[in-house]
C-alpha cells in the first residue's frame, strides 16, 4: 500500500505542522505481472475514516511507470468522479 500524506508547515516551522490530507492506494491483485490494478480512497481533512472520494486505476503499467504516474491517475480518477457529481 502506498500512502500519501499532504502536510501544512507554517512559514517552515516543523513544530506547527499538520495532516491536512491522507490518500492511500493499493493493488487490489486483480492484474498481472505487467500490468495492476489498484483502488484508492481519499480522506476529507486528515479523517481516514471519511473519505472524500475513493476508485480504482486499472491496467496500470507498473514496470513503465512510477508511483508519482499511479497517484497523477487516482487524483485525476477522484476528479473526474466529482465533475460527474
Amino acid at each position: 500500500m502506498l500512502r500519501i500524506t499532504i502536510e501544512l508547515v507554517p512559514f517552515g516551522i516543523e513544530d506547527r505542522k499538520r495532516v491536512l490530507h491522507v490518500g492511500e492506494i493499493w493493488n487490489d491483485c486483480s492484474g498481472t505481472k505487467s500490468r495492476g490494478n489498484y483502488k484508492f480512497r481519499l480522506s476529507q481533512r486528515n479523517l481516514t475514516n471519511r473519505t472524500w472520494r475513493k476508485g480504482a486505476v486499472k491496467g496500470f503499467a507498473r514496470k513503465r511507470d512510477n508511483a508519482w504516474k499511479l497517484l497523477l491517475l487516482c487524483l485525476q480518477e477522484a476528479l473526474t468522479l466529482r465533475e460527474n457529481l
